[in-house]
């Protein structure tokens, strides 16, 4: 395996750095038109000035701000936009912005040494076994780190919208898009017929990989009322994961 990048949303600096600036003007109570035009003038990237643009002329038409990044989907993803329509619905964009600068950074930090563990395990089999790629089992290595890495995203966005006073079902339906696109399909848009002190415990245990570590903590964060702080557990457990298999790859005998 060529490409050992192992960031699952791929978040782009510009667009850490674009919400970050978003979420200091609208907590300080700037209005939304006033903001994009700010951001309008200190943006520097010309695809954040580009997507800015378009934003400004939609919420001009009467758009609001999803419903107009929505239309840039190439800028904007589908959790971003969920974020952002989840602070509007709640009358909180500025605490949404906040949570969702914080857990962009947070992505990007993970990430970045996530990639460094992967190359430096990739280097490490590369010279082992005279310059060439790693083997098999290395692939196999990098891939199931890749998927520890998703499922601590889930975890980290799951528990940073509930941190922002998003409703779990909203939330969950959100998280989900940062996992394998079929996996969103076991996430109902009601909870009938689910327990309603456990409805979330029992839709995660639905997806195979989840049920060992996730679905047991987020059962127990419903039963005591932590579900953030149990969901940031597993975020640290599927971290280290990651960060494990990555080194045990470095280590496999030529």
């Amino acid at each position: 395996m060529d490409d050992v990048s192992l960031n699952p949303v791929a978040v782009a600096i510009p667009l850490i750095a674009y919400t970050r600036k978003f979420s200091a003007l609208i907590e300080a109570g700037v209005s939304l038109m006033v903001c994009i035009r700010f951001l309008q003038e200190t943006t520097t990237d010309p695809t954040m000035q580009e997507a800015n643009q378009f934003l400004s002329r939609s919420v001009e038409a009467g758009a609001t701000l999803s419903q107009a990044m929505a239309e840039r989907p190439e800028v904007f993803s589908g959790f971003y936009i969920a974020f952002v329509h989840a602070g509007e619905i709640g009358g909180v964009l500025d605490e949404a912005f906040v949570h969702l600068a914080d857990w962009l950074e947070q992505e990007r930090d993970a990430a970045e040494r996530l990639q460094l563990r992967a190359l430096l395990a990739k280097l490490r089999r590369g010279l082992e076994a005279g310059g060439a790629s790693p083997d098999a089992r290395a692939r196999e290595a990098f891939s199931r780190a890749r998927r520890m890495a998703r499922i601590a995203s889930f975890c980290r966005l799951f528990e940073m919208m509930l941190t922002a006073g998003v409703s779990s079902q909203l939330a969950l339906r959100t998280a989900v898009e940062v996992l394998e696109p079929e996996i969103g399909a076991v996430v109902p848009d009601g909870v009938e017929g689910l327990t309603p002190e456990r409805w979330v415990t029992e839709v995660v245990a639905r997806v195979e990989e989840l049920k060992p570590v996730v679905a047991s903590l987020v059962g127990l964060g419903e039963e005591h009322a932590c579900l953030d702080h149990m969901l940031r557990k597993a975020a640290q457990f599927y971290d280290a994961e990651a960060a494990g298999i990555l080194d045990e790859a470095g280590q496999l005998p030529a």
